[in-house]
């Protein structure tokens, strides 16, 4: 009996060594440009020339290593997203500017491959990612030869629009992540873009809008091995 539970806590111990030993923590951040991709107002037929804002991302990573090439890295993050709209109207001198910058909480699930040597490693991934918008403000401003008059509000998040309840965007936001970059050692350097698949207008706006983010960001990473020395297939 003694030498049974010897055995049971010898093969516990080894499992959780061998487990920790493929997996490691990190934390990320990073900068991007976000856009929306909209479609035609159903009731209008008008269409927003939206463009690029600036956003960032910080998040902490889990990075697990099947063997030398095949890894699999979760995260949980906070992410800058939106876009912005600028109409000019010379006739009247004018100018609106209006910029939302939602914040989401991101979970993307991504599976990658790694190639290279022990202190340096070409790295892709790609996978799904789950959002849900948790924060971010609206800002707009027009200015006019007399002057200009600006405002600020909070973003209101719902799944539908009226006008005795007015929404802005839905919440939950569906995606792909696709990234690529290179490994030294613990410090992963890459490049992401982030396509959504979702329409984030509420019900009754007649709009359709797709989060879009392209970005660079940096993830250090502790523990674990690091995967040794990958092979070419």
């Amino acid at each position: 009996m003694k030498k049974l539970v010897f055995i049971a806590i010898f093969a516990t111990l080894w499992t959780s060594n061998f487990v920790f030993a493929q997996l490691r923590v990190g934390i990320r951040g990073g900068l991007q440009l976000a856009d929306m991709r909209n479609k035609p107002d159903d009731r209008t037929g008008l269409n927003d020339d939206t463009k690029m804002r600036l956003g960032y991302q910080l998040g902490v990573v889990f990075d697990y290593s099947f063997n030398n090439i095949i890894f699999f890295q979760p995260a949980i993050q906070i992410n800058s997203k939106g876009s912005k709209i600028v109409e000019t109207n010379n006739i009247l001198n004018t100018k609106y500017t209006f910029q939302n910058s939602p914040l989401y909480v991101d979970v993307p699930l991504l599976l990658g491959l790694r190639f290279g040597l022990q202190g340096f490693k070409i790295f892709g991934m790609g996978g799904p990612y789950l959002a849900y918008g948790v924060g971010g403000k609206n800002y707009s401003r027009l200015d006019t030869p007399l002057g200009y008059t600006e405002r600020e509000t909070q973003i209101r998040w719902g799944n539908k629009t009226t006008l005795s309840d007015p929404k802005d965007l839905r919440p939950l936001d569906l995606g792909l992540v696709i990234s690529a970059g290179v490994e030294l050692t613990n410090l992963q350097i890459g490049l992401h873009y982030t396509p959504s698949f979702t329409n984030i207008a509420p019900d009754g706006s007649g709009r359709k809008l797709y989060n879009t983010v392209v970005g660079i960001n940096a993830t250090l990473l502790f523990g674990g091995g690091g995967g040794g020395v990958a092979r070419f297939l």
